[in-house]
């Protein structure tokens, strides 16, 4: 038996905006300090999708 490599055939996760891309130079501190916790939720988010793709590659390759 030879293992023969197959392209992962699962989609890619879209990346989500960042609240923090859409903030405009020189807000408030207590605006940046909300967009940047709201971000923090949504990479994390982001990042569960992104692992969850690449298991799915990996389990093809055993």
């Amino acid at each position: 038996n030879i293992a023969v490599p197959v392209p992962c055939q699962v989609a890619e996760p879209v990346r989500p905006v960042m609240p923090t891309e859409a903030l405009a130079p020189g807000v408030p501190p207590f605006v940046l300090l909300r967009a940047s916790l709201a971000e923090i939720d949504r990479r994390e988010a982001y990042e569960v999708k992104l692992v969850a793709a690449l298991a799915s590659c990996r389990e093809h390759l055993k």
